[in-house]
C-alpha cells in the first residue's frame, strides 16, 4: 500500500513528529510514494537534518500565512495528475485542510491526519478525515509492547502434585488459542491492524488470509476462530457474507 505524506511544517515542526509518523507507516508496511514538507524558511531549515534522513522535499512559502495554500495547490495538482496513491497523510493539527480532505475523499482518497492532541480541534478533524493519530499518544507499537508486558508479569498457574492425579488447572500457555492477551479493545484492535495491514485499505480482504496473519502474528491461536475475534469488534469490521463470512472490511471508524 502507497501514501504520499504532506506536511505542515509551521504546524509540526518537531523531528520527533516527523519520526513517528515514518515510524507509524513501517509498523503498518505502508511505502511513503510522495514526501513533502511546505513551510516558512526559519522552519525548513530548523528540521533540515529529520527531513533528509526521510528524503522529504522541502518547499518554501511565499510569505506568512501562505504555507496552507502551497500545500493545498500541490496537493490537486498531484490529483489532476494522477500522481497521488490511493491514500494521503496530511502532517497538521489545524483544520484549514478540511476542505482539501473531502474533496479528495470524493475522488475516492483514502485520508489520514497526523496531529498533536492538545493543539488539535479533534471533533472537527473527525468530521472529514478517514483516520486521525494523535502523535502525543502512545503509539501503537507501544500500547502492544505494553500489552505484551501485561501478559509476561501474569502469574503463573499453580502445579498440582503429581500423586493426586487430578487433571491440572488450565496453564497460562493454553491461553495461546485464543492469542495474546491484550490490556483493553483499543490494544486488540491495534493489533489486528498491525497484523494485517491490507486491511487499512478499507476494502474487503478474503477472511482466509485474514486468519492467516493473525495467526502467524500470534494475534489469534491455533484453534481460534477468526469471525469471534473479529466479531468482538464489530464496530470495526463487517464480515460478509452474513452466513459462512468470506471476507472482512475495515469500517476505518474516524477519530481513532
Amino acid at each position: 500500500m502507497n501514501v504520499a505524506f504532506l506536511l505542515d511544517a509551521d504546524n509540526l515542526s518537531s523531528a520527533a513528529d516527523v519520526d513517528q509518523i515514518f515510524a507509524h507507516f513501517r509498523r503498518l508496511g505502508i511505502t511513503v510514494t510522495v514526501r513533502r514538507a511546505y513551510g516558512g524558511t526559519e522552519k525548513l531549515v530548523g528540521m533540515k537534518e529529520v527531513l533528509r534522513q526521510h528524503a522529504v522535499r522541502s518547499f518554501i512559502n511565499q510569505g506568512k500565512g501562505t504555507t496552507d495554500a502551497a500545500l493545498v495547490i500541490d496537493a490537486m495538482d498531484l490529483l489532476h495528475h494522477d500522481a497521488l496513491p490511493s491514500m494521503v497523510a496530511i502532517g497538521s493539527s489545524d483544520a484549514d485542510f478540511a476542505p482539501l480532505a473531502v474533496r479528495l475523499r470524493e475522488d475516492g482518497i483514502r485520508v489520514l491526519c497526523f496531529a498533536l492532541r492538545d493543539k488539535a480541534d479533534g471533533d472537527a478533524l473527525a468530521l472529514v478525515y478517514d483516520e486521525v493519530v494523535y502523535l502525543d499518544s502512545p503509539s501503537r507499537a507501544e500500547r502492544v509492547d505494553r500489552a505484551e508486558r501485561v501478559e509476561r508479569a501474569a502469574p503463573a498457574p499453580a502445579r498440582k502434585a503429581p500423586a493426586a492425579k487430578k487433571a491440572p488447572a488450565r496453564p497460562a500457555a493454553a491461553k495461546k488459542a485464543v492469542g495474546k492477551v491484550f490490556a483493553d479493545e483499543d490494544d486488540e484492535l491495534d493489533a489486528i491492524l498491525e497484523a494485517v495491514p491490507a486491511l487499512l485499505s478499507g476494502e474487503q480482504v478474503p477472511l482466509n488470509d485474514v486468519t492467516k496473519q493473525l495467526r502467524d502474528a500470534k494475534v489469534l491461536g491455533r484453534s481460534a476462530r477468526s469471525t469471534a475475534l473479529l466479531g468482538r469488534h464489530a464496530a470495526d469490521f463487517r464480515l460478509t457474507p452474513e452466513r459462512n463470512p468470506a471476507y472482512v472490511q475495515w469500517m476505518a471508524r474516524t477519530g481513532r
